[in-house]
């Protein structure tokens, strides 16, 4: 026979939300582990009475676990509209009952089952779980609802309204042993598992616009590969302190939870350290923020050398202010539901650690920067232009990037596709040569701690010669992205030239074409490769300095001009003739005109 650990030996404890209860009504719910239920009866209808009359007067509800041999195990007080469900092992196998029956009371007067209720049938694998409407103390109406021996549809089955009668008679239990037995087939109740995490995202409304602000989230979360059953919305001004929606909130989250085996929430807005372990008291859920979000998808879909380090270095310092606070997220104990965080002694360790880490990771990304340099200095001596694409994430620069230079770079139509930037080479207008930079996409409310990690790869559009703002053109949000990647530009100090570049025109309509115009401006699709030609075009018109291609003969008594030419132009072809060193370079026009008086003339 199962006995929860907190009655073995003897010792008898009611469980749940007893505070203010008189001793005479614990005294009285303790003796009702004395009392024992046939073993072919549902329940008695002294215990209903008893039921009845306590959960009337102190205006809560009692639960009662009850075995198979009708044993009280358990006794539960919880709150109004709230059952109280003790986390106890109650499964015997997985194709078998536990061998447990719920009963609870519902002093509002309605005995309907809840989703609360039904999720904890069967995540428990419970016998029976059975709620009893109560009114002036009197027994009004009861269901019952029993774990289907077939996973088809609905994974339970409800009965009710019941008589007091019905509610304690054997047909019940006749339904128990029946279920049982076929429960106890595994082909019977094979279904596909979806091993995703089950997801709650929460943010506020500071506007009362009524939009939705939790879209970007959901999309971050579904690119994390997370199952989003709902998304909540707390119209407030400011968040509350102690746990950014308000206890009450907090509470209905936690009821929320429990009725849909959610075992994840994120919140949209970075979280303090005591709002999560505040979070995490009230509803023993993981919880994690926006920001631990984005990381997540960034140390996912990190690849190179250095863009890992840049994600570690993100993770590292968003933790090290947080220790004390994330109680399931970093416990060393596992993050089991109702863990805390590891002890003082413990704490430090783990700080000396993370600080001691930044350091090394810092060291690190200074060399691999000092590389990244040492390469745009050869760039710059070699005098190719370079031009960077940025944006908003996921708004076609990859595939903006692949249709320009007939490249095949990753592309997917998920959020941080790319991190790590990535270059390649196309041939501008009247032949001359540029290197188009992929660069990672920008977001709104993008942690700080990575935008100092990912420094070095964002200097890419810093010393690019231009910038190809690509833009999904068929985004509702289209102002505010332009917005978001318009202020990072400026925080990063970039002052050259700016193309606008609206991509994903193929998905407009005609009439749709009210776009905000942004001169120099080009109007593209990257996947039908129309408009092309006139971004070719606009980012030749508008580097920073103009290239001819030019044949220079050079004296045999003057060679050291050949060492400056090399300086300072791009060599394509080299010759050694009788008459001197041929040249066919390509050079701006302020090394054209010192050179000129080598110009080869046709």
């Amino acid at each position: 026979m199962f006995i929860p650990k907190h009655i073995e030996g003897g010792i008898r404890i009611i469980q749940g939300n007893i505070e203010g209860l008189s001793k005479t009504v614990i005294a009285e719910l303790e003796s009702l582990f004395d009392k024992k239920v046939p073993g072919d009866a549902f329940c008695t209808p002294e215990l209903v009475e008893i039921l009845c009359r306590i959960s009337s007067m102190v205006n809560r509800e009692i639960s009662l676990y009850i075995g198979r041999k009708g044993n009280i195990l358990d006794v539960s007080v919880g709150k109004l509209d709230q059952v109280s469900l003790p986390h106890m092992s109650l499964r015997r196998s997985e194709t078998r009952l536990s061998g447990i029956r719920c009963i609870h009371t519902h002093p509002g007067g309605n005995g309907m089952l809840s989703g609360v209720d039904l999720n904890a049938l069967t995540s428990m694998r419970l016998d029976s779980i059975a709620a009893i409407g109560i009114d002036k103390g009197a027994y009004i109406d009861g269901y019952a609802a029993f774990v289907k021996p077939l996973e088809r549809g609905e994974s339970t089955d409800l009965v009710g309204p019941l008589s007091i009668d019905e509610f304690c008679s054997k047909a019940l239990m006749e339904i128990i042993y029946e279920r049982d037995k076929l429960i106890q087939h595994p082909k019977e109740i094979e279904t596909a598992v979806d091993e995703r995490e089950r997801v709650i995202l929460v943010g506020l409304d500071t506007s009362g616009m009524g939009a939705d602000p939790l879209e970007e989230l959901e999309e971050l979360a579904h690119t994390a590969g997370a199952q989003v059953l709902h998304k909540i919305t707390q119209n407030k001004r400011t968040p509350d302190s102690a746990t950014y929606i308000g206890k009450g909130k907090a509470e209905e989250l936690s009821l929320l939870c429990r009725a849909d085996d959610i075992n994840l929430i994120i919140f949209d807005d970075e979280l303090t350290p005591t709002q999560i372990r505040n979070l995490e008291n009230v509803t023993g859920i993981r919880i994690i923020d926006r920001t631990a979000l984005i990381l997540d998808i960034f140390a996912g879909r990190a690849v190179s050398r250095e863009g890992k380090l840049q994600v570690e270095l993100a993770q590292l310092k968003y933790r090290l202010p947080r220790l004390t606070g994330m109680g399931i997220m970093l416990s060393r104990l596992g993050g089991g539901i109702g863990t805390r965080g590891p002890g003082e002694t413990q704490l430090e360790t783990d700080r000396r650690h993370i600080r001691r880490r930044i350091r090394e990771v810092e060291l690190e990304l200074a060399k691999v920067g000092d590389r990244r340099q040492a390469l745009r200095e050869r760039r710059e001596k070699g005098h190719i232009p370079t031009v960077a694409l940025v944006g908003y994430t996921n708004a076609g620069k990859s595939s903006l990037l692949n249709a320009l230079t007939g490249s095949s770079v990753f592309v997917e139509d998920k959020l941080f596709a790319t991190l790590d930037p990535v270059s390649r080479g196309t041939v501008l207008r009247n032949g001359w040569e540029a290197l188009l930079i992929d660069t990672v996409g920008f977001i709104n409310k993008l942690p700080h701690d990575l935008v100092e990690a990912f420094k070095s790869t964002l200097e890419e559009a810093v010393y690019a010669d231009l910038l190809l703002h690509v833009v999904d053109a068929s985004s509702s949000d289209l102002m505010e992205q332009m917005t978001v990647v318009e202020d990072l530009l400026i925080s990063l100090g970039c002052e050259q030239t700016i193309i606008t570049v609206y991509n994903k025109m193929d998905l407009l309509e005609e009439h749709e074409h009210t776009l905000p115009v942004k001169k120099p401006v080009v109007y593209v699709s990257a996947v039908n490769k129309t408009g092309l030609d006139g971004l070719i075009e606009a980012i030749s018109d508008n580097l920073p300095y103009k290239r001819n291609r030019v044949e220079l003969l050079i004296p045999y008594t003057e060679g050291k001009i050949v060492s400056q030419i090399y300086d300072e132009a791009q060599v394509i072809n080299e010759e050694y003739r009788e008459d001197g060193i041929y040249l066919y370079a390509e050079m701006n026009l302020s090394s054209y005109g010192r050179f000129i008086q080598y110009k080869l003339e046709s």
